[in-house]
């Protein structure tokens, strides 16, 4: 089931990228929870929250590509770093910034969505920090 799961991270990266909410309700478990760097709320759940999530970013970003660098999948945990490049409305200044991915699955769908700029937080999140 990893190699699946990986697939299907990548394409809720790419249903991200591309700001497309009906794909990521088809990728998504009903009980989802979307964490994201640039969400306007600390999280969003389920299918209502993930198109809510899709309507922020698009009002906010003119720009936002997800690059995936690399993956590794253990059990229904994959975890995935790269690079976002984005762009805001308001300002128009493009940035990039490094980026880890970590999505849990539930019976290959995505549960848990988060997105982490410290390496060190996310290490925290899953429990190997102190």
């Amino acid at each position: 089931m990893s190699r699946e799961n990986v697939e299907v991270a990548l394409q809720v990266m790419d249903a991200l990228s591309r700001r497309d909410a009906s794909a990521l309700v088809s990728l998504a478990d009903p009980d989802v929870q979307w964490h994201s760097l640039f969400a306007m709320g600390d999280h969003f759940s389920g299918y209502d929250g993930t198109r809510r999530y899709m309507s922020d970013l698009d009002d906010a970003w003119e720009v936002g590509r997800a690059d995936v660098e690399d993956s590794l999948a253990v059990g229904d945990l994959v975890v995935m770093v790269g690079r976002i490049h984005y762009r805001g409305r308001a300002g128009g200044t493009e940035s990039e910034t490094p980026v880890l991915w970590l999505l849990k699955f539930r019976e290959g769908r995505v549960l848990r969505f988060r997105a982490f700029r410290d390496p060190e937080q996310a290490l925290e999140a899953v429990g190997l920090r102190e």
